[in-house]
Parts: C-alpha cells; structure tokens; sequence
C-alpha cells in the first residue's frame, strides 16, 4: 500500500514540541483529540513522546471502526477494519500492514494501566488522515476516505488522480491540443451533449462520438470603424463581415474612446474606435450602448427601438465590467446581459423576458440556447427547456455551500436544521484550494458533487459521505454534468471526461 505524504503533520509536531521536551506519561490536556470534529469519547488524554503523538488504543480503533485486540502475554495490539489490518507490539518498532512489515519510528508504549499506539500509523494505515490546528489546540482525525481503497492515474495528459471504492471508472474523454481551451458542457436535446469551446460547438452523442462541429456564426470578429463628426459630436461606421459591406450615421455611441489606443495606418495614426460588443442583426441593423441605452439603428442613422440602460459607474476602467453583453439569433430576438440582470427584446425592441441574475445565453445557429448546462428555446415568447443534466428538483432535500467555511451541507427542507456537514481536508488547504460553492451541483438522489478551485471533484453521498474525489491540480475549477443516477461528465479546461459509477 503507498502511503500518503504528511509532511505537514510531521514539521507541525517537529516545531512546536522541539522546545518542550516531554515524557510517556507527561499529558497535555491543552489539545483535544476529535474524530471528523467531534470530540472523542475518551477520559484519556493523547501523549507525546520525542515529536510523536500517541492516543490510547482502544479508544482510536473503535473511533475508527476497527475491531481490536490484545494480548497481555505478547504485548501484542491488532487492528482489523474490512480488509485492512495493522498489528503492533508494546515496546516494539516492528509493525505489521496487512501482514507486511513496517517500521515504526516509535514504539507503542504504556501510561500507567493504558496501552498508548501512534496516531499517524494507525490512522493512515486504516486510510484516515491526521490533521493538526496548534491554533484551536486540536489533533483531528479525518474519516472521509476511509472507504476510498483503489487509487489510479488516468490515462489522460493531465495528471488526475481518481480515489474510489471500486466502483468508478473512466468510459470516454477528450482533449483538446491547445491548454489553453476552456470548454463549456451542456446537455442539449435528444439525449446529446454540447461542448462549446472558444470556436465552435461540439455536439457528441452519450457515448463521446462526435455527431457534428459547428463553428459560431460570429466567430470571426466583426470590426468596427467609427469616426466622430466633431460638428455634431456623434459617429460615423462602417464595418464588414461575411463578405458584406454595412455603414450607420451620427449614431450617438456610449463614449468609450479613451479606453483604446489609437490604430496606425501606414504608420500614420487614425483617429479609430471599437465598440465593444456591438452586434450586427439579420437585416443589418446595428445594436450597440449608446449614451440612453442599448439601442438599434438602421443604416440611415435613425434610432429603431432603445432598451435604457444607464453606466452604474463613471469610473473609466469599470466601463469595462458593466458593459452590456448583447446577442442576437436567427429571428432577430435581442438578449441583453448587463451587470446583474438580463433581458430578451423582440424584433421590436419589446421586451418579452427579463430578471435579475446572469443568464446570457450561448446561441447555436438553430437558435437552440446554451445557459448553465442546460438547453432551452425560445417558443411564444416564453423560454422552454428542452433538457438539463440529472438535477436535484428539490425533492432530494436542500443543499448549501459556504467559500468561508470550505463545506458542504445538507438542510432539512422543512426545519432548516443541518443533517450534516462535510469539510475540505486541511491538508488540500494548505496547498492553496478551497471549495467554490457555485460549483455544488446534486443530482436526482441527493448525491453531491462540488469542485475545488483547482479542479478537484469532492463527491459525497446523500448521508455526507464521501464517494469518490477526482484529484486535478488545475489553475480553475470543473464543471459537473450529472447526467443519470450512475454517470456524470467533469469538464476540466481542454479535457472532457464521462465516468460511470457502479452502485454498491
């Protein structure tokens, strides 16, 4: 068995007990021994001894949910939980894993009547983990993954580690050349999958064989060229795009002209500027911020519809983050995103769906709307969805995550009151992740899975316990697709992966 590094654990003690020398027998009362948070039910005090840490046997091994036995003539304390075995003498620095000889670096011992075993070994060998806070004076003993037995490396480029039970593994994936792709998954209509990356959308079936590519209609950026009329003090464009050739007059832009720099023309600089998202709709009318609001204008320059809109900040470098998201499908129908609310306007300009929140959509060009994994269309002015991964409808409960506490937690519905609560380990702490709680997904089970910033999936049962982790020391977070009660897509940056989960 590979045993994990807790090197933590070790310069933790090395540091803090090197200037207090203390003996078998010496009890520091002051640090309290919990198992997953809860105090231990045991009048016993942990030991310490030359920087290692001893706990009284019996009380760990039932902690732990291990049967245990000793021998008074051998001094001889064994250990058994499912197929996992530790054996240890008294007064010994042989041990025994599952009948393969280890040595200790110190020997369980005896406090008066009380056998006393190490923390460290016999927690990591019935796969627990030992976390020291020399703040809260506390030495806690983690459990979550106890019943994760197999761990494997994934054949992907990525180094990912799976932690499980057994019972999951890997069915498809793919990547992408580039590292710098970010894919986006969504479960769309007829039982298919879209990814879309920077470029195109990707439509695969439930088994990963890609059913088609489709590249996005504005993927080539539409450029803008606008000059001011300094008489009037409005703009005249002119753009080009797919071939074709459009102009507007003494339109009254949003002035965002100080936010570019000037464009050289044979090395002669232009007076030039580029509108952010401005989009051009299907009968060539352009769609942009304007000093009142989103407006549209046809080529003469006259004002069609104006959704108002007013810059919540005058601050030139957060023009950046307040400004309007505007897209526009087949039909015409206009979708506004702005900072903290949207919106979908008819041809007309009339608005027909609107709230709070972001819901700015991806459109494909059969005007199929790609938001938050799911797959919807406009029908009657009203949104339909077409599908959506295996989420919770609520009839699994109530979950919540905090980015404070780095937890998980499942609510009563009715009471409110907290069924239990799942921590991050200290140890991926320290190694600067945290949970992202919009990541917390649960599907139609209750089953619960959430990412960390780095990537990592934590999935837990719907009793809190955990199920498996997919370990990915990534630079952002994976989305997760629940897509039936045993399979699940995790969409890393480049890489897509479907994994199949037998149910035991």
């Amino acid at each position: 068995m590979k045993f994990k590094s807790v090197l933590w654990v070790v310069l933790a003690f090395g540091l803090f007990w090197a200037a207090i020398p203390l003996t078998a027998g010496a009890a520091t009362a002051s640090y309290t021994l919990t198992v997953d948070d809860k105090k231990l039910n045991s009048p016993l005090a942990p030991q310490f001894k030359n920087g290692a840490t001893f706990v009284p046997m019996r009380a760990i091994f039932e902690a732990l949910g291990a049967k245990v036995s000793y021998d008074s003539q051998t001094k001889r304390v064994s250990g058994q939980r499912g197929n996992r075995s530790v054996a240890l003498t008294v007064g010994s620095t042989k041990a025994y894993l599952d009948k393969s000889a280890i040595t200790l670096q110190q020997a369980p011992m005896t406090v008066g009547s009380n056998v006393y075993v190490p923390l460290r070994f016999v927690s990591e060998a019935l796969g627990a983990e030992v976390e020291v806070d020399a703040s809260a004076k506390t030495i806690n003993i983690r459990t979550a993954e106890m019943e994760l037995t197999v761990t494997e490396k994934l054949p992907v480029s990525m180094t990912i580690q799976l932690k499980h039970a057994g019972n999951v593994k890997l069915k498809w994936w793919f990547q992408d050349e580039s590292p710098y792709q970010h894919y986006q998954g969504f479960v769309g209509p007829d039982g298919k999958l879209i990814f879309k990356s920077f470029d195109e959308f990707i439509t695969t079936d439930k088994e990963g064989k890609v059913l088609s590519r489709e590249t996005y209609e504005d993927a080539e950026e539409t450029s803008f060229d606008v000059k001011l009329d300094s008489a009037t003090g409005k703009y005249n464009i002119a753009a080009e795009r797919d071939g074709k050739s459009y102009s507007w007059s003494q339109i009254p832009l949003f002035d965002m002209s100080f936010s570019y720099p000037l464009r050289l023309y044979g090395g002669e600089a232009v007076d030039s500027y580029r509108i952010l998202n401005g989009v051009i709709d299907k009968q060539g009318n352009l769609i942009t911020l304007t000093e009142k609001g989103v407006s549209a204008f046809n080529a003469k320059g006259e004002q069609l519809w104006n959704y108002p809109f007013e810059m919540p900040s005058d601050d030139p470098l957060l023009s950046f983050i307040y400004y309007p998201e505007v897209q526009v499908d087949s039909a015409n129908h206009v979708f506004i995103q702005t900072f903290g609310s949207y919106a979908v306007l008819d041809p007309q300009g009339r608005v027909i769906l609107s709230g709070e929140g972001y819901s700015s959509p991806s459109i494909m060009s059969d005007d199929t709307l790609l938001m938050e994994g799911s797959s919807y269309r406009l029908v009657d002015d009203k949104l339909k969805l077409l599908a959506s991964p295996y989420y919770n409808d609520g009839s699994a409960g109530t979950y919540a995550s905090s980015d404070k506490e780095n937890s998980v937690a499942r609510l009563d519905p009715t009471t409110g009151q907290t069924l239990w609560t799942y921590k991050q380990a200290a140890e991926e702490k320290q190694r600067g992740y945290s949970l992202s709680a919009y990541t917390l997904v649960v599907d139609g089970q209750g089953n619960s899975f959430i990412s960390t910033n780095g990537g990592t999936i934590h999935a837990l049962d719907p009793e809190g316990q955990m199920r498996f982790k997919l370990t990915i020391d990534h630079d952002t977070s994976t989305q997760i697709l629940p897509l039936t009660p045993t399979t699940f897509v995790a969409v890393a940056g480049n890489l897509v992966m479907c994994f199949e989960i037998e149910n035991k």
